[in-house]
């Protein structure tokens, strides 16, 4: 039977086994140290995107907050009327306002809350002159005139209301300017001032036909930014006037279909509150 006898290593030798081994963790560790590094640069570089992203959030307000901002507009449109407010043809002014008239409006809002909007609006309808010969050419009658109306309105914002305008998180990669949608309801009075005019050789003669009826409109409509404080708005209402009496312009009443499109600028308002509601936010 062999028996194995141990062997002791010289001296030198082991200590350069315990150097190699010391060599080899101590290299091990910087390794994995400079994996951490690298990983936790990383994610600080992730951070670091995910804040810039946050903050240009927070800064572009408009996508949250409405509330305490205004907005001026510019309003282009028409008035159809049905055939329901038609009288006889009027003979002093020769108008007729049933025909296809522009009407532009001019108007400024303000924010109560993030999805309703008091404001107010003031427009004008030209009625173009019309002139017509009389007595084989020897005179001229007709007239002309303007429609007038000053409402003041509520616009309040429906299905989601301000979440519609856009994604709520910075992150995400969908559409970031979606349209609301939105009900109004309006009130005021109506100017109506028709001219009659009666022109001879040697004579001429002119008549105003002045009427102010109530006003109140009803309707419906979508709202898009189409940049950083530009929006435009489309909107289809029912316009519900008082009858004139006597019936001037070959209507019976400032009634029927509007359909128009606002182009507004959107400002800052109370911006300082704003801030506060971003601070929570992020």
């Amino acid at each position: 039977m062999k028996i194995s006898k141990w062997h002791r290593l010289p001296t030198n030798k082991l200590l350069a086994t315990g150097a190699f081994y010391c060599i080899m963790t101590l290299l091990t560790v910087k390794l994995c140290a400079q994996d951490k590094v690298n990983t936790d640069k990383e994610w600080e570089v992730v951070k670091y995107e995910r804040y810039v992203k946050a903050l240009k959030f927070s800064m572009d307000s408009l996508k949250l907050i409405y509330r305490h901002r205004w907005s001026i507009g510019f309003s282009f449109g028409g008035l159809y009327m049905p055939g329901a407010t038609s009288t006889e043809k009027d003979y002093n002014t020769r108008v007729n306002m049933r025909e296809k008239h522009s009407l532009y409006m001019l108007s400024f809002e303000y924010y109560l809350t993030d999805i309703s909007r008091v404001g107010i609006e003031a427009g004008w309808q030209m009625l173009p002159m019309k002139i017509e010969p009389r007595a084989g050419g020897t005179y001229v009658d007709g007239g002309g005139g303007v429609n007038i109306p000053v409402l003041i309105y509520l616009k309040r914002d429906i299905f989601g209301g301000v979440l519609n305008r856009t994604v709520m998180k910075p992150e995400s990669r969908g559409a970031v300017n979606r349209p609301s949608f939105f009900a109004v309801a309006a009130a005021g009075r109506t100017l109506t001032n028709l001219i009659k005019i009666q022109a001879g050789r040697q004579e001429l003669r002119t008549s105003q036909y002045k009427q102010v009826p109530f006003t109140a409109k009803l309707g419906i409509g979508m709202f898009q930014r189409i940049g950083g404080i530009a929006g435009v708005e489309f909107i289809a209402a029912y316009q519900l006037s008082s009858s004139y009496s006597p019936a001037i312009g070959s209507v019976s009443a400032y009634s029927g279909f509007n359909l128009s499109t606002r182009l507004s600028l959107i400002g800052d308002g109370k911006f300082s509150k704003v801030k506060k509601r971003i601070a929570e936010m992020y």
